[in-house]
């Protein structure tokens, strides 16, 4: 917790919206579990990519050209706090994407340990990693997320929502085999 405490204040200074994704973002909406890194998907201009990279580059490992270039082409680049060297990867949001944008959009305020933050929400989350599933040829690991999304939360979930994006991404079939 220390390393999203650290990037999330610094992306808050540099007045950098952000969202926590992935399997960081499971812990908010499911069951708990184990991961290797941190995703979030950043909001930057590119008159802030400097700005931001300076003020983490003497705290943490970043190949900053590799980071400049990877905004410019909407690719994900890493950063390596030196304090606890938990990778953090972080993804430029593709703002010509209709669903991404979308997606940031209903981003969810919460309180953590005493701090607001932003995550991805429950809904969104599903999606994504359905997704993911199916662009890795079928993933058991995301399949489990999104069971204990759902089953965590399926009282409040937005179905339609879900139902809508499933069509226009092409994801039904793998929607379909969650056990619900």
């Amino acid at each position: 917790m220390e390393t999203l405490d650290w990037v999330c204040k610094k992306l808050n200074f540099q007045k950098i919206p952000y969202m926590i994704t992935g399997g960081s973002a499971v812990g908010f909406w499911g069951h708990i579990r184990t991961t290797m890194d941190i995703d979030m998907v950043i909001q930057i201009r590119s008159n802030q990519v400097d700005g931001f990279l300076g003020a983490i580059k003497s705290e943490a490992y970043v190949d900053t050209q590799e980071a400049q270039a990877a905004v410019q082409s909407k690719r994900m680049f890493n950063i390596i706090p030196n304090e606890t060297l938990f990778k953090v990867d972080i993804i430029p949001l593709d703002e010509k994407n209709d669903y991404e944008m979308q997606k940031f959009g209903r981003r969810i305020k919460i309180n953590f340990q005493e701090r607001e933050i932003y995550v991805i929400s429950p809904e969104d989350l599903i999606i994504s990693k359905l997704m993911w599933s199916k662009s890795a040829g079928g993933s058991e690991r995301q399949v489990k997320d999104c069971e204990s999304i759902w089953k965590i939360n399926q009282e409040n979930i937005d179905i339609d929502y879900i139902k809508q994006w499933l069509v226009i991404l092409n994801i039904e079939e793998e929607f379909d085999k969650l056990v619900l």
